[in-house]
């Protein structure tokens, strides 16, 4: 977990009672499941004498969040939403409650946080599903959560039912166009099974907008694994990022999660001082005044090409890609 501030950024909101034999009671994420966003962290408190809580997350623990005051119950009853900023892989969550300063109630669970599609998540970590009726019951006091076809495809966002919880998906620099428009039937089944799944996945969805760029790759000599078995999603936030072409990670960060070979190595040849072709930290020759950073795809195409490497402009020969900059 990063920090407090990030962390602790509370969001309270009325709750209908709860039943459970737990004084504290985890509702999402689920104990023991994986989730691929830092979004909410949801308890539930079953013991009316907890007036505080403490949650610490892989060590990290917040102040004491008060709960108890008059103010507090008669707003927000006993749910507490927390917005969080999980670590990658295994988060252990203690949740500690307290009846003045004194410590009466204590919980923990884990969870597995990865936003990549191709992360090797431990078996013992269970996908996590909120929408399903057990759960959804307690948000129905305050959120739809029954919406018909017409009120899912309102691109108006303060009326659309996705919006209230979802909205943070909007907040980055590279939005895909049905999510900046809140058209989220469009890839989600109202009558999926779990609710809201998505019934096609990578390319035999994405290709029902994008057939110009299934076209445009039939078209190519040599194709990059992941295009050729359609993976869209190993490269791509099908709702948006903060990296061109929503992207997952930077472009270099990206290409090196998978060649790793390539950063340890010396690349293309030995320059005079030992090094490898630069990756990084240079303009791109190859756009000049474009104010673009050199990077893989200054070279190689990452969806496929001509020649075996996917050289960029088509170029199927090394010394034609070279010229592309080196146009002495």
């Amino acid at each position: 977990m990063k920090g407090k501030p990030a962390f602790f950024a509370a969001l309270l909101v009325l709750f209908a009672g709860f039943s459970s034999d737990a004084a504290i009671t985890f509702i999402y994420p689920s104990p023991k499941t994986q989730v691929k966003r830092s979004d909410y962290l949801i308890l539930k408190m079953n013991n009316p004498q907890i007036s505080g809580i403490k949650v610490t997350v892989n060590g990290l623990a917040s102040d004491t969040m008060l709960i108890g005051s008059a103010e507090y119950k008669k707003a927000f009853q006993d749910l507490v939403i927390l917005q969080p900023v999980w670590d990658g892989g295994k988060n252990e969550i203690i949740v500690e409650g307290y009846d003045g300063e004194k410590k009466i109630e204590a919980t923990s669970t884990e969870i597995f946080f990865s936003d990549k599609p191709a992360a090797n998540v431990p078996s013992q970590y269970k996908r996590n599903v909120m929408h399903v009726p057990e759960l959804e019951k307690y948000c129905s006091p305050c959120h739809d959560m029954n919406p018909t076809t017409a009120q899912l495809d309102t691109n108006m966002d303060k009326k659309n039912p996705c919006y209230g919880c979802h909205k943070k998906m909007g907040n980055t620099n590279f939005v895909h166009g049905p999510a900046g428009t809140f058209s989220c039937a469009y890839c989600h089944n109202l009558k999926g099974m779990p609710k809201y799944a998505v019934m096609l996945r990578d390319a035999a969805l994405c290709n029902e907008c994008h057939a110009d760029k299934a076209t445009e790759f039939k078209k190519k000599k040599f194709l990059h694994g992941p295009v050729e078995a359609g993976m869209c999603e190993i490269c791509h936030d099908p709702h948006g990022s903060n990296f061109t072409s929503q992207l997952r990670l930077p472009i270099n960060e990206l290409c090196l999660s998978c060649h790793e070979s390539v950063a340890k190595e010396t690349h293309v040849v030995r320059l005079t001082d030992g090094a490898g072709h630069p990756l990084k930290d240079k303009p791109d020759p190859s756009k000049p005044g474009s104010g673009r950073d050199l990077s893989c795809i200054s070279c190689h195409n990452p969806h496929g090409g001509e020649a075996r490497f996917f050289f960029q402009n088509n170029v199927e020969d090394r010394m034609q890609l070279c010229q592309v900059c080196h146009n002495k």
